[in-house]
């Protein structure tokens, strides 16, 4: 090939290759442009999405809170507004965020947007996009009825653990109710119990209440026909029935079997400790410690009437005719000198008067406690207020506090007389109405009964937390454990400021289990 040739063959090739390169770049450039868009969209769409995740979930949780709190529409909107700041983090400054409260009967609404800028997207469209969402929530007519069953017995007064329980059922108390001073959807309800539960002096004339000595229990303090436990009780020229009752016989004694004037044994006997008197030969005429434990008068009495049987001379009823008790801490009430039962009830003032009103007195028998809890929980007679178990929209819970085991003896041991105890609501032990005599068998008996009442309870659907507070005794424990519901709501508080805390988380979870209207 000639040189001239060959230049020109040169020249054709680096004029073609020339021409491919620059082709090549043209369609580069013209493919850049669509990428870089695509890229754009990705990028700005996946701000959005990430931004409406946000706006919704802190929409959703702002309407929650504001259809479980309480107070005025400025007061939940407040509520609202914190949990959805809370809640969107960063984007509720940064993008703008705001929201809306309407709260309507039965429903509350939250409506939010913020505006969204776009990074790349704003070479061809707008620089932002506002978007919207709403939550709504339905507010259900669920309600709450909780009671609180206080051991109230003496041992309560050590180491400042009724104060304790005191401040603790206050703030329990003032954080279910909020900022509210009444309620259509709470009602809170207390027992306080110790060798027997006082059910209100007011409720003398209630037909509940055996005033004729119609049970078989209101006679087994006297021996003379026509006396019983009210009879006794107004023979007395200065005192008058405080409101205590006795445990009902039989398979009533811890039940929430109403009562039924056409069955006597189902009324409930006003609660009647007998005088106990010293020893035969009247050398004994004030309490002796070792024989007996409740003596309001002087003996009753060494002679022709009587003779020197102990029994006879305590259940002789002549000694309450016409007659005065001087003693504040001795007599007919004793072991039983406690605040009254407060029925379910929807006002904060109510509650908080009768947490104050507790005092130390008595020993300890539990399911006596218990079985009042059911039957204020209840909507049968004897207290009504209760409405009925197993109800889907309200919730009902009991909680069970107590600082020992069941005990009406002398430091747990038998007392050297023919009573053999204390008096309480189940009577002694010497009168066999749990089934035995025995002492230990007696307190072993309580324990069954109180697994029992607590098994009745949890059965009807209530949820059930206990409290072993400063409980030392490992069966004792164990008992008051599996009263409750499950482990997680048994609670062994290791100090007065953990009971506190306690009691503020059961409040909380219960607060959660209903929606205030």
């Amino acid at each position: 090939m000639s040189a001239p040739v060959l230049c020109r063959v040169r020249r054709l090739c680096h004029s073609t290759r020339m021409s491919q390169s620059g082709s090549t770049a043209l369609m580069f450039g013209l493919s850049f442009l669509p990428l870089m868009l695509a890229l754009g969209v990705a990028v700005d769409f996946g701000n959005h999405v990430r931004a409406y995740s946000n706006l919704q979930a802190a929409a959703d949780a702002a309407a929650l809170a504001a259809a479980r709190s309480d107070g005025t529409l400025s007061a939940k909107t407040l509520v609202a507004q914190n949990y959805f700041d809370a809640n969107l983090g960063k984007f509720a400054t940064g993008y703008g965020a705001s929201m809306g409260l309407v709260d309507s009967t039965g429903k509350v609404t939250v409506t939010a947007s913020m505006t969204v800028p776009n990074y790349i997207m704003k070479l061809v469209t707008t620089s932002s996009d506002t978007i919207r969402v709403t939550s709504e929530v339905t507010k259900q007519a669920n309600g709450l009825e909780v009671v609180l069953v206080f051991d109230n017995t003496g041992s309560m007064a050590q180491n400042s653990r009724l104060t304790t329980l005191k401040q603790a059922a206050r703030d329990f108390t003032g954080i279910l109710f909020g900022d509210r001073s009444t309620s259509t959807t709470l009602k809170l309800g207390i027992v306080p119990f110790s060798g027997g539960v006082n059910v209100g002096p007011a409720n003398q004339n209630k037909f509940w209440i055996d005033k004729n000595g119609v049970t078989s229990i209101s006679t087994k303090n006297f021996n003379l026909a026509g006396w019983h436990n009210w009879r006794a009780w107004t023979s007395l020229t200065n005192r008058t029935w405080n409101g205590c009752v006795e445990s009902r016989s039989g398979t009533y004694a811890f039940d929430d079997t109403a009562p039924n004037a056409g069955q006597p044994e189902t009324l409930f006997t006003p609660y009647f400790a007998p005088d106990e008197p010293g020893n035969a030969g009247s050398s004994v005429t004030l309490k002796d410690a070792n024989k007996v434990n409740n003596t309001y008068y002087n003996s009753w009495r060494n002679d022709s009437t009587t003779g020197s049987d102990m029994d006879a001379r305590q259940r002789s009823p002549a000694k309450y005719t016409n007659a005065s008790v001087s003693s504040t801490s001795q007599g007919p009430d004793q072991n039983c000198q406690i605040a009254p039962i407060t029925p379910l009830i929807g006002t904060k003032k109510t509650i908080l008067d009768a947490i104050d009103a507790m005092v130390p007195n008595g020993s300890t028998v539990i399911p006596e406690g218990l079985a009042w809890g059911l039957r204020v929980l209840s909507p049968t007679e004897p207290f009504t207020e209760g409405t009925t178990f197993n109800n889907n929209k309200i919730r009902k819970a009991l909680i069970l506090l107590t600082d020992g085991e069941n005990d009406v003896g002398s430091n747990g041991s038998a007392l050297p007389n023919h009573n053999k105890s204390w008096y309480s609501a189940a009577g002694y032990i010497a009168q066999n109405r749990l089934g035995t005599t025995n002492f230990t068998t007696f307190h072993t008996t309580l324990d069954a009964k109180t697994a029992q009442v607590c098994d009745l309870i949890k059965n009807s659907g209530v949820i059930v937390y206990s409290f072993a507070y400063s409980v030392t005794n490992t069966n004792a424990k164990n008992m008051i454990k599996t009263c409750a519901s499950s482990p997680e709501k048994y609670f062994d508080p290791p100090s007065n400021a953990a009971l506190v805390a306690s009691f503020n988380q059961i409040a909380a979870e219960l607060r959660n289990l209903y929606l205030s209207k």
